[in-house]
């Protein structure tokens, strides 16, 4: 029998949010608390679990993420996780900040469409990240420290 984790899983809607729930295999055997940004699509798929509802945060905007880092430092004390798992987008950086600060281990998967340049979120949570998993292999190209897990979904 494996060891069952605390996992959060820290999302936004749309696309990021498809992905983290195609991990679903994964994640279901463990016991997992959400953070996510309060939308249509975020309160349908998440309905019955348990979330904690935040504001999006733009990274760009580096005032935002200190008070959304301290926000997340409160909140990572309080749920104690031993992994923390995102796909992005600003949301996240606060949760990644914190978990370094507290060595809490964060996984960054980059989500299906990104074939470009990075956004200023996956930049610093990638380089914060114990690991960045990512679903094409031209990706490993330009995330050197990358792990290819395939197409989701």
């Amino acid at each position: 029998m494996s060891r069952r984790y605390r996992v959060l899983m820290v999302s936004s809607s749309g696309g990021v949010l498809l992905d983290l729930l195609a991990l679903r295999p994964w994640w279901s055997g463990h016991d997992v608390v959400w953070v996510a940004v309060r939308a249509p699509d975020t309160e349908i798929a998440l309905a019955g679990r348990r979330v904690h509802w935040r504001p999006e945060v733009f990274a760009s905007t580096r005032l935002r993420l200190v008070p959304a880092t301290w926000r997340a430092l409160r909140l990572l004390r309080a749920e104690r996780p031993d992994v923390i798992v995102s796909a992005g987008t600003g949301v996240a950086v606060g949760f990644f900040l914190a978990a370094r600060l507290l060595r809490v281990p964060s996984l960054w998967l980059e989500t299906l469409n990104m074939t470009g340049r990075a956004g200023v979120a996956a930049r610093i949570c990638t380089r914060l990240a114990a690991a960045v998993l990512v679903q094409r292999p031209a990706l490993l190209k330009t995330r050197p420290r990358a792990v290819l897990i395939g197409e989701l979904y």
